[in-house]
């Protein structure tokens, strides 16, 4: 209940701010690359963790502040996967693949770097609340996790008229798992692309 309110509470925020020429909003999608960083690996262990593919789609707004800085939340819903490698008791290799649907809303100020008539760099920064909406495991005893975890993301982009196009990096700033008995501080670190079209606003 208290995530549908935030989310509640932000748009009703945006809505606000769109009877002012200061809002603009559009809609984005781009693919992930995510892996789980081990903090509370157990010494000598044979555990490793490899990024793997996933996906965003959602939607954003852009509240201009003043002068180049401006204040952009947004919504999407992603898919974020990771394998996990070790040797099991026979010391043959195996692993196991954790996927993550979540919806993420990230917090971000954005800041426009350089300002053409043609052309438009900008850099972004901010937390993102994680609501995690479904998990899949090839272990069914580890799919215990948080249901709501907080990172960090930060990155930059260019703009074109309508489109724009980024890249950013997001650390995991909570343990996601929730296992009592197997807790090997898991943080999701992912690298994010994605395109933007944007949908009502002036430049």
């Amino acid at each position: 209940m208290k995530k549908f309110l935030f989310i509640i509470a932000l748009f009703a925020m945006i809505a606000n701010a769109s009877a002012q020429d200061r809002f603009n909003f559009g809609i984005k999608a781009g693919f992930t690359s995510t892996k789980i960083k081990l903090t509370n690996v157990p010494s000598g262990s044979d555990l490793k963790n490899e990024a793997n593919n996933g996906f965003l789609v959602g939607a954003y707004g852009n509240i201009r502040l003043i002068g180049g800085l401006s204040f952009q939340p947004e919504l999407y819903y992603a898919k974020k996967s990771s394998k996990l490698s070790y040797l099991n008791d026979n010391d043959m290799p195996e692993s196991t693949k954790n996927t993550f649907y979540t919806w993420d809303i990230p917090l971000l100020a954005k800041l426009q770097i350089i300002d053409l008539s043609v052309v438009k760099i900008y850099g972004v920064a901010g937390p993102v609340a994680s609501f995690i909406a479904k998990t899949e495991t090839d272990v069914p005893e580890w799919d215990e996790f948080k249901n709501t975890n907080w990172t960090f993301q930060a990155g930059g982009g260019v703009e074109l008229g309508r489109l724009s196009a980024d890249v950013r990096y997001e650390w995991g700033l909570t343990d996601i798992s929730d296992l009592k008995d197997f807790n090997l501080g898991q943080k999701t670190d992912v690298l994010t692309f994605s395109l933007g079209y944007r949908l009502t606003g002036g430049k």
